[in-house]
């Protein structure tokens, strides 16, 4: 495979593998390799006297892939920890970020450049992402309400329901493949606690779920309960406020009618 880095012009070649859409990943990573090239030209008997033969630049999984091939091994080194670096950070602008999943896609984004991806892939995104808004308990997860229960809507942001889908449809595994005696399992609401998480409440519950609840009190304390973005949360005097920058910025949001 032909190597994809010319070391005479290292910016346009990171770009074009990275795409205009990841300048701010591509701008660091074309620093990290100038760096590199340097450390060889100074440094040979540290950092051997070839460059490295970068075959692939490449987003995968939300995460900066650099492969390389017969790369000496202080090279190796350097570039991990620079990759890992630039991998805390926004892919297309640089702010600080995380790995966000849209609909099953990871890529790291800012909050504000999440929802301006949002914006661009969903039209009037707000109405139309994620896809189950009117999500009904007693309809979509039936084994985990009481029988006479007809409708149960959670009274959460539409940012939360993708962490609460994922917790009921573990919990309904784990009510349908219970080992010992048959686990009973009926949720009766669904809310914005006081201190900005998803908050359960039972009418019979099984502590086999003392996990998942602990995961998804966890997860929705750094989720936005607005956008659904992860890890940049503005958090004031009432902690019940659960938004991103972006979601804190765009005015007034009022958890507990969201």
């Amino acid at each position: 495979m032909k190597t994809v880095v010319d070391w005479n012009d290292i910016y346009a070649s990171v770009r074009k593998e990275l795409g205009d859409h990841r300048a701010g990943w591509a701008d660091q990573l074309a620093l990290v390799l100038e760096d590199v090239k340097h450390s060889v030209e100074r440094h040979p008997g540290v950092f051997g006297d070839e460059l490295p033969d970068v075959q692939q630049i490449k987003q995968k999984l939300g995460g900066l892939r650099v492969y390389t091939r017969e790369c000496n091994q202080n090279i190796l080194d350097e570039l991990d920890t620079r990759v890992d670096e630039i991998e805390k950070t926004c892919e297309k602008c640089g702010n600080a970020a995380g790995i966000q999943s849209i609909q099953g896609y990871l890529t790291t984004l800012c909050c504000w450049c999440y929802n301006e991806y949002l914006e661009y892939r969903f039209d009037d995104a707000e109405a139309k992402w994620p896809r189950d808004l009117e999500l009904d308990i007693a309809d979509r997860f039936p084994d985990l309400v009481s029988a006479d229960t007809a409708s149960l809507k959670p009274s959460i942001g539409a940012g939360w329901l993708v962490l609460l889908g994922q917790f009921l449809q573990a919990t309904e595994h784990v009510v349908r493949k219970a080992f010992k005696e048959p686990v009973v399992v009926q949720i009766t609401d669904v809310k914005m606690s006081r201190e900005g998480s998803i908050h359960i409440d039972f009418s019979k519950f099984d502590h086999c779920l003392d996990q998942l609840l602990r995961r998804i009190d966890l997860d929705s304390k750094r989720t936005c309960a607005k956008c659904g973005h992860r890890g940049d949360i503005v958090r004031k005097q009432d902690k019940a406020n659960v938004l991103c920058a972006h979601c804190e910025d765009r005015g007034e949001w009022d958890p507990f009618n969201a």
